[in-house]
């Protein structure tokens, strides 16, 4: 009886992982020039990576961003979302490497 329990709770944990991994999924790392964005946008900066711009969230890691970084190279890794054909990415690290 025990064993069984053990196993069921081994299945659900791997199940759980297994839809946490599917969530992130869409984690990427970017390479880019950031911009500071006026103080009345939307966004916080934008990264612009080859002829594709990302907007960076207003959290608080996007306006350390937009201030620490602006005109400079950084490796960014976050959270990428398409919202009306716009790409947003919510910092979840960033690097300066210029």
């Amino acid at each position: 009886m025990f064993r069984r329990a053990m196993w069921a709770v081994v299945v659900a944990s791997l199940i759980g992982l297994a839809v946490t991994r599917t969530v992130s999924a869409d984690e990427r790392m970017i390479t880019g020039i950031v911009t500071a964005a006026a103080a009345d946008a939307k966004e916080a900066a934008t990264v612009k990576v080859g002829n594709v711009v990302y907007k960076l969230t207003k959290d608080e890691n996007g306006k350390k961003v937009a201030a620490e970084a602006k005109d400079k190279k950084v490796e960014i890794k976050g959270n990428v979302e398409e919202k009306d054909g716009v790409k947003w990415i919510t910092v979840t690290s960033c690097k300066i490497v210029e």
